[in-house]
């Protein structure tokens, strides 16, 4: 008798599907499935060049088109209103606010070119309820002569006001050559709000039992941050992924397939069934017009359909439908603002481990990652959930190294308002330490302070992790919406 190899009887211990064969031409039901959300973005920026009638040269004319040019440049995605002419007065400010209203602008960049009137800021802030950014710059080489510019005092005196008004406002403070980079990180904040003001969430099902970590107000959500809830019943998803025609299927199951390396043990009806859980996914977005996803995925859900949802979520998140797991709206809506941030794809997980050497912990949870994380060079699997009952499916793999960040979205302790916990560290190559979707973080302060924080804090026990340094721009996330940040430094 022919003994086999150790390849071939690995290969029958997980009894890996070939790969597909080369697909069909999609069809337009199969290009909208593969069709990503691409984050917001687009951002209308109403831009003033502030200066002191009696100190305006040709000097600051030239100073003003330069930067005009900069605000400008800040991003592909965003026009600018505005910026033609220096303004010096409260006519000149109010001529061009009703220009802003006219095209819609959503912030206001009032740019101190040099110190000017302390009435024209408020002004504009007062009567659009618009943010406002405040850029001011570097003071010119003093030689013994007259106070050139005097910006960053002119930021100074109206930040009070816009404190005490209690308006939005946010500030940069560079010179041209660098604030390109700083007003991305107070631009994207503001269109990260915007965006969540037009976020509705569909909650599919409520919480997993027992999980007080994922309670979320529902009307203090929308009052302070403007996010929707749709409430849909985990009888319609099933309903609908059921009763959806063989043709979606087919195309959906097409996708499932595609969106690992390899499949082990996982039956047809599996597959058929992940299919159309997709595609039921896809088709109730669109029913309720829904741009993300917080599920219910434990414990019926696998007894009334027969799988779990783990890998189909990933899918969703692959395309930028930021969907949490456990029923955590909070951790949802801390997803949209990272993928807004960054336009890169967040973990929901679980902190499983604070014991490793070299202040590393391994963050980590079931098999609903997207696969654009897989860490380099190793194998994602779609497989049996790790309980061993039968049923799939999760996407299993270990997530990419690179530099992290690490946040929360939560309630405060009277249940008046949010705060957010914010950390960072450096995301390690990570091996399959166990099943699901594990990864290795060296934090940037030392783990028993973030357990601390997070025990004595009343920290629920989700966080959304993303490739990427976005501290400052959570922060003035914050500042915009009135967040308490927890930042962990």
């Amino acid at each position: 008798m022919r003994r086999k190899s150790s390849a071939t009887l690995e290969h029958d211990r997980l009894r890996i599907s070939p790969p597909p064969p080369p697909p069909p031409p999609p069809s337009a039901t199969r290009q909208h499935m593969e069709q990503a959300t691409k984050p917001m973005k687009s951002l209308k920026i109403g831009y003033v060049p502030l200066a002191k009638g009696n100190w305006v040269t040709p000097t600051l004319e030239t100073l003003r088109q330069e930067a005009l040019a900069v605000v400008r440049k800040t991003h592909q995605d965003y026009t600018v209103v505005g910026g033609e002419s220096l303004v010096a007065t409260d006519a000149e400010a109010l001529a061009l606010l009703d220009r802003f209203k006219a095209e819609g602008v959503d912030v206001i960049v009032c740019h101190f070119i040099t110190f000017c009137l302390g009435t024209i800021v408020p002004l504009l802030a007062q009567r659009s309820k618009l943010p406002v950014v405040l850029w001011s710059m570097p003071e010119p080489p003093m030689d013994g002569g007259a106070l050139k510019s005097n910006s960053f005092c002119a930021a100074n005196m109206n930040a009070h006001a816009l404190w005490k008004i209690r308006a939005r406002y946010l500030h940069v403070h560079a010179p041209l050559e660098q604030a390109e980079s700083g007003l991305r990180k107070v631009l994207g904040p503001i269109a990260a709000t915007k965006r969540l003001q037009r976020t509705k969430i569909g909650l599919v099902g409520s919480r997993v039992p027992g999980f007080y970590t994922s309670d979320a107000n529902e009307l203090l959500l929308r009052r302070e941050l403007g996010v929707e809830i749709e409430n849909i019943t985990m009888f319609e998803l099933v309903e609908t992924a059921k009763k959806m025609s063989e043709a979606k299927v087919g195309e959906a199951l097409e996708l499932l397939k595609a969106s690992s390396g390899r499949a082990c043990d996982l039956s047809d009806d599996n597959f058929r069934k992940g299919g159309a859980l997709f595609a039921a996914f896809l088709e109730l977005k669109q029913k309720f017009a829904v741009d993300s996803f917080s599920v219910k995925c434990w414990p019926e859900f696998s007894q009334i359909y027969g799988i779990y949802v783990c890998a189909i979520m990933g899918m969703l998140n692959d395309r930028a439908i930021m969907s949490g797991c456990e029923g955590d709206i909070y951790g949802t809506v801390t997803m949209i603002m990272q993928n807004e941030l960054t336009g890169g794809l967040p973990f929901f997980c679980d902190l499983i481990s604070i014991d490793g050497e070299g202040n590393t912990g391994v963050n980590w949870h079931c098999g609903a990652a997207p696969r654009s994380l897989c860490r380099p060079g190793a194998q994602s699997t779609l497989r049996q959930y790790f309980r061993n009952d039968g049923k799939g499916i999760i996407n299993e793999f270990p997530l990419k190294p690179g530099r992290v960040t690490l946040a929360r979205l939560s309630e405060t302790r009277d249940n008046d308002g949010y705060r957010m916990l914010i950390t960072t560290g450096e995301a390690l190559e990570t091996e399959q330490l166990l099943r699901g979707n594990p990864l290795r973080v060296r934090f940037d302060v030392p783990l028993d302070r973030v357990a601390k924080t997070l025990i004595y804090e009343g920290f629920e026990h989700h966080f959304s992790v993303i490739h990427g340094e976005i501290v400052e721009e959570l922060l003035n996330v914050c500042r915009l919406l009135d967040i308490e940040p927890v930042h962990l430094r």
